[in-house]
């Protein structure tokens, strides 16, 4: 990955201030890294040892626009370990305080999904990114591709788990779904709000619609009509509303009893992670392993009348 010029410096000086305070915490993790037993493993030993388990269950590494490394040097001696939804910079402050200089992330650390273009290059908080990572001896690096190859998909088995529903999860069917006992659509979006811990829900449709099939799916309306075409009810993760939202009204103006619930990316596929964590652990028994949320980005006020 390019390398920002190192004697550049932020330009906006109260973010500058903010980062170099962040950047001050991690002292510490650097000298224990420093300190830590001959030969550790590095990160990147990490991963060849990663890829050899995916391989023997049979998801053979292959070209990703995704995966790799994304941010810090890869031949880093690993101390710890975090698993994560997304790298986010709590995320990676938090990886430091609990001695983890190796970020294992689902998302990309630089929010569009690759490693930043020219013109994120110069932003301020990619910088601040970057700057972390390499002065406080870190690496992230990204799995999106290969986790979700792996059978049963961790991502929404996780998600099943986290739900309370997965002895109700088919996961052989195409889409794959969840036969729940008949509750109404507002049961499901209540069910879902507590069970993820957030009131960061939304619903379209009906909510007395009587439900008994709920089928997952991803965050686009192709994925989402196949859905729509034999289950009462689309489990969706930040699928765009100008698309799903508006089919869904045309469709009910059309008397067709359907119905979306919709939670965000990372309500979506933050449990497949926390599966990921546990996955790791015998891989590297003498290295720390954790599972650290990235957490809802959003906040629902409440209402006071």
């Amino acid at each position: 990955m390019d390398r920002i010029d190192r004697d550049k410096s932020i330009s906006r000086r109260g973010f500058a201030q903010w980062a170099g305070t962040a950047l001050a915490a991690g002292t510490a993790l650097a000298g224990s890294a420093a300190a830590a037993p001959a030969d550790p493993l590095t990160a990147a030993q990490i991963v060849d040892l990663i890829k050899a388990k995916l391989a023997a269950e049979g998801v053979v590494w292959g070209p990703s626009n995704f995966d790799g490394f994304h941010l810090g040097d890869p031949n880093v001696p690993v101390i710890g370990v975090a698993t994560t939804f997304q790298s986010t910079f709590q995320v990676l402050q938090r990886s430091l305080a609990a001695r983890k200089n190796f970020v294992i992330s689902h998302e990309s650390t630089f929010w569009d999904g690759f490693d930043p273009v020219e013109v994120m290059m110069k932003d301020p908080v990619c910088q601040a990114k970057i700057r972390f990572a390499e002065q406080n001896r870190m690496a992230v690096w990204r799995i999106h591709d290969h986790w979700h190859r792996r059978k049963p998909d961790p991502i929404f088995v996780g998600l099943a788990r986290k739900l309370g529903w997965a002895e109700y999860y088919q996961l052989d069917t195409r889409p794959r779904r969840y036969e729940i006992p008949e509750m109404s659509l507002q049961e499901v979006a209540r069910n879902v709000q507590r069970k993820l811990g957030t009131q960061n829900v939304v619903v379209v449709g009906d909510r007395n619609l009587r439900v008994k099939t709920i089928g997952d799916c991803a965050h686009i309306l192709s994925s989402v009509l196949p859905v729509l075409g034999t289950c009462d009810v689309a489990l969706v993760g930040e699928t765009p509303q100008h698309d799903t939202f508006e089919y869904l009204r045309d469709a009910m103006s059309l008397g067709m009893k359907k119905g979306v619930v919709m939670i965000s990316h990372e309500g979506l596929e933050e449990w497949g992670m926390q599966a990921c964590a546990d996955w790791l652990k015998p891989l590297i028994p003498g290295i720390p392993v954790e599972w650290i949320a990235a957490g809802d980005p959003f906040q629902v006020p409440t209402i006071r009348v």
